[in-house]
């Protein structure tokens, strides 16, 4: 938990945000993002804010779009995302991942 919120912390930064694009961070960010359970809920949600900080960068969208498994693992925070909006849960989170799976998309 805690290297995923640095990774996340890290990317809050504008000048770490292309170097940061790279195989060994996006790899982390998918396992950390597939992880299942609510006892991972943090760390998933830590990935997913750290991926939609480096696709603010338009220059990492393409790569990460490529990188494997990371579309996959979008998608289904994507839907994960859509099951508590619509059980009326999300207590105010700001919701990520449709936008950044829109992001990704469109740079393929």
């Amino acid at each position: 938990e805690n290297a995923m919120r640095a990774i996340m912390h890290l990317t809050n930064d504008a000048n770490n945000v292309k170097a940061m694009c790279n195989a060994q961070i996006l790899d982390a960010l998918v396992i950390g993002a597939s992880l299942e359970g609510l006892t991972y809920t943090d760390i998933r949600e830590s990935a997913v804010v750290a991926m939609e900080r480096l696709a603010t960068e338009f220059t990492n969208r393409q790569s990460m779009a490529r990188h494997k498994g990371l579309l996959v693992v979008v998608a289904k925070e994507t839907e994960r995302e859509a099951q508590i909006e619509e059980s009326g849960e999300s207590s105010g989170k700001s919701l990520l991942a449709k936008p950044l799976l829109m992001s990704l998309l469109v740079a393929m």
